[in-house]
C-alpha cells in the first residue's frame, strides 16, 4: 500500500514539474519564429546592400570613360556636342 501512495505523490510532483517547463519550451519556440523572422529580414537587407554595392562599384568603374564624361557634360552641365541642336521648350518655366 505505501508503495501506490508514493507513486501517486511522484506522479503529482512530476506533473506539477513539468507545467512550466511546457510552458518554457512554448514560450521558447515563439522566440525561435521572431529570431527566424529576424534572420530572413537581415538577409534581405544584406542582399539589397550587396546589388548597391555592385551597381556603386559598376559605376566606379564607368567613371573616367569617356562615355561617362558625356554623360555627365550633357546632364549636369548642360552641354552639346558641337554641331547638336539644341530645342527649348517654351512652355516650360
Amino acid at each position: 500500500m505505501r508503495l501506490k501512495k508514493s507513486s501517486l505523490g511522484i506522479k503529482i510532483l512530476l506533473l506539477v514539474v513539468s507545467i512550466p517547463a511546457v510552458i518554457s519550451l512554448v514560450n521558447l519556440q515563439d522566440d525561435v519564429k521572431e529570431a527566424n523572422a529576424e534572420v530572413a529580414a537581415l538577409e534581405q537587407r544584406v542582399l539589397y546592400a550587396e546589388q548597391e554595392q555592385a551597381l556603386m562599384e559598376q559605376s566606379l568603374r564607368e567613371l573616367g570613360t569617356d562615355k561617362s564624361i558625356m554623360k555627365i557634360a550633357r546632364t549636369r552641365l548642360g552641354m552639346v556636342e558641337s554641331g547638336e541642336i539644341v530645342f527649348y521648350d517654351a512652355d516650360v518655366q
